[in-house]
Order: structure tokens, then C-alpha cells, then sequence
């Protein structure tokens, strides 16, 4: 643990600075290559405007994300107790947090989630019909958010009206992992009917009897979380789980347009559809960075450290790292390599295991039924200050 007293707010001496603003509306429709573009600075810099340390390259933020012993995440730029996102996981580190996602995971391993396989495919080509009788679509909403919405509710447990205010909690809340500004400021105005009607979707007497919601809710009853905690868990998931899986799946097929010659590889060996998924995870990464405060002085790859520096890991910077990546800026199916999308250590994304079958789900349909994805007008990005990619992407899809 650390003291709030003990939180650094000068910078150290020998590191880079920068007054640049990474959480204007400007900055973020660029990104992720905005981010990246501070690694031209150093490995790491001082954030004049938030008294903070952002680092940008892959190997440091690699090695920094599973060492909570000297790294905790109970203490990160811009968190506040009071945030959308519970304290439980998210800013615990063992033995507490090794409780709680222990618990979770039993319905989030790749054995709890194989039996939903094959309903989520029926989804799928439903999904992707309707998008090739229309022919040209906005990739966001008429194919990634249409399918999470449908087949993460339904698993869930959730009622079909007002589902798609689940979008608009999550991007409430993901918001809050960056400062209160202006665009953290509008979504939670935004998100007011989605509060309402994800507090009352969560309770015990709401939930759908045997569904991944009310199970979740059963923890309380072994005793391993609080019904608080428990009913926090489950707006954790649906904060977490839709907007970056949506994004996700959106930014995968962006990157299929943009560099065309994927798709017929992806066509040909259907296996590079798991390889599209990694690659996404490092190009255009819907979950930009994680938090981190140093309990010790340190030195990380060249990076010196003192006790109480406040850390954004950068994981939009680290996928486009020169340093790790052969011509980082190209979005490439064939690239193979581990990166660090999902963070890493005890605090990686609880929820990979699902992301990875929804997107995969998406795309093979997607590979089976349509011969070319191709642009169909100007993109618009998602402006969110710790979600990346895109609000709208409109696309022709060929029938095959």
C-alpha cells in the first residue's frame, strides 16, 4: 500500500516532459498512433497536466504489468473511490484480489464458456445475413454491436428491451479511468437511464434464475464476496465486457479495410481469424492503457522509478512499437508474437476468454459468407477517454 501523502506530483529529474494533453478530443480521434507519438519524447514522460508518468514502449509496460509487488494497482492516475468501476479486482492486488477472480473465473474459463459456442454461432450468421441483404453497413452497430448485444445479454441473463444502454454504461465507465473532463463529464450525463437500468438489472430479485448473473450472484452465498460485491461484479462484466468487445470486433474489421489484402488469406485459411484477433490486440486496442503506482524506487528497461510515481502503461503505444513490431503502423493477420492487449499478470482481462470466442464467432461467419469488406464512406472515431476505436464504420460487404 501507499499513503496519499506519499504520491509523487514533481517530476523526476532526468525524464522527459511534455504540457501535451492526451485526453482531448482531438488526441483521441487519433489515436492509437497519437499515443505512440510520444515514445518520439523518450521511453516514458511526465504529464505536465496530471502530475503522472506515461510509458509508451512494449518492453517496460511488458515487464511492469505483472509485478504487483512493486507496482500496485491500488493507487493509479486518476482513480477515484468513488468511480463506476468497484474497487474489487480492479484495484486490488493478493490476496484479496486473488479471491474474487478466482471465483469469477470458474464461469469465465474456456470450459464454462465452450457450451455457448454454438449458440453464439447461430447468432453470427443471423447477423451476418441481415448485414449482407442490406449490403452496405455501419460496421459498429449493425454487425459488433448487434452481435455482443445479442448473445452477451442473452448468456447473462438479461432482458431485451434496454439493452442497448449497456453501451452507454460501459462507456460511462470507462471514462472514469481517465480525468474528469469535459468527455468523462458528457457521458455520465449521457449515461443516466443506463445507471437506472443496469442497477435494477442486477439485483437478486431481477436476474433470470440460473443464468451467468444470477450464479455470479451465488458467490455471496458461498461467502466469497458480499451481495454488494457481487452485484458489483456483474456491472463489472458488462462494463468491461461490451464496449471493448464491440470495439474490438469493429476494430478488427477496420483494419480489414484498410489494408484489403488480409481478407482473401483470412478467406483461404480460416485458421488466421485467431491471428486477426492478436493482431487487433496490438494495432488498434480498444482498452488504451492500465494504471500503476511504484511502491519502490526502480530502474525498468533504462526507466528510473521512484516510490509513489503515479504510471499509465500505454498499451495503444506498445503495439506500435517499433522496437517489438516490424512496420508497427500495418495492420497484418500473418504477424505472429505475443503483445500485451490485454495487459498482463494477475490484472490481465478477466475476460479474454470471451472477448477471443465472440470475436472469432463474428469472424468466421463473416469469412464463410462474404467475399470482400470493402470501404463504403468516412469512419467516425469513438471518443472515450480509456476506449479506443470506432463510434461508426461504414462498410460494403460482397456476398460470396
Amino acid at each position: 500500500m501507499i499513503a496519499p501523502d506519499e504520491i509523487k506530483v514533481t517530476p523526476p529529474d532526468t525524464m522527459p516532459r511534455t504540457d501535451a494533453d492526451p485526453f482531448t478530443r482531438d488526441w483521441i480521434a487519433a489515436l492509437p498512433e497519437s499515443d505512440a507519438s510520444l515514445a518520439r519524447l523518450g521511453d516514458a514522460v511526465w504529464l505536465d497536466k496530471y502530475d503522472s508518468i506515461a510509458v509508451m514502449r512494449h518492453e517496460p509496460v511488458r515487464k511492469i504489468l505483472p509485478d504487483w509487488r512493486q507496482f500496485t494497482s491500488t493507487a493509479k492516475p486518476f482513480y477515484d473511490p468513488f468511480t463506476l468501476v468497484p474497487p474489487i479486482l480492479v484495484v486490488q492486488d493478493p490476496p484479496d484480489h486473488t479471491i474474487a477472480r478466482d471465483a469469477l473465473m470458474r464461469f469465465l474459463s474456456p470450459a464454462a464458456l465452450a457450451p455457448y459456442r454454438a449458440a453464439f454461432a447461430a447468432d453470427a450468421e443471423r447477423i451476418v445475413d441481415a448485414a449482407l441483404a442490406k449490403g452496405t453497413v455501419d460496421a459498429v452497430t449493425d454487425i459488433a454491436a448487434a452481435f455482443v448485444l445479442k448473445v452477451f445479454p442473452d448468456m447473462l441473463g438479461m432482458p431485451q428491451e434496454g439493452r442497448a444502454l449497456i453501451l452507454d454504461f460501459g462507456d460511462a465507465a470507462f471514462n472514469t479511468v481517465g480525468p474528469r473532463n469535459a468527455i468523462f463529464e458528457a457521458s455520465m450525463v449521457r449515461a443516466g437511464p443506463a445507471f437506472e437500468w443496469v442497477d435494477h438489472h442486477t439485483r437478486r430479485d431481477t436476474v433470470t434464475p440460473g443464468s451467468l448473473a444470477a450464479r455470479i450472484l451465488g458467490l455471496s452465498d458461498e461467502g466469497i464476496v458480499t451481495e454488494e460485491e457481487a452485484e458489483f461484479l456483474i456491472r463489472a462484466t458488462l462494463a468491461a465486457g461490451f464496449d471493448t468487445t464491440v470495439l474490438g470486433i469493429a476494430n478488427i474489421i477496420g483494419g480489414l479495410v484498410r489494408f484489403p489484402e488480409n481478407w482473401p488469406l483470412m478467406r483461404e485459411n480460416p485458421a488466421l481469424v485467431k491471428n486477426a484477433v492478436n493482431e487487433m490486440l496490438r494495432y488498434d486496442v480498444p482498452a488504451r492503457m492500465q494504471g500503476r503506482t511504484a511502491l519502490v524506487d526502480i530502474e525498468v528497461e533504462g526507466i528510473k522509478f521512484r516510490r509513489g510515481d503515479q504510471i499509465s502503461l500505454l498499451l495503444t503505444a506498445a503495439g506500435r512499437d517499433e522496437r517489438r513490431w516490424a512496420d508497427p503502423e500495418r495492420f497484418d493477420v500473418t504477424r505472429t508474437g505475443a503483445n500485451v492487449g490485454f495487459g498482463g499478470g494477475i490484472h490481465i482481462c478477466m475476460g479474454q476468454v470471451l472477448a477471443r470466442m465472440e470475436s472469432e464467432v463474428i469472424l468466421e461467419a463473416l469469412v464463410r459468407k462474404v467475399a470482400a469488406i470493402e470501404p463504403a464512406g468516412e469512419g467516425e472515431r469513438f471518443i472515450n477517454n480509456a476506449a479506443v476505436g470506432w463510434k461508426h464504420l461504414p462498410v460494403r460487404l460482397v456476398a460470396a
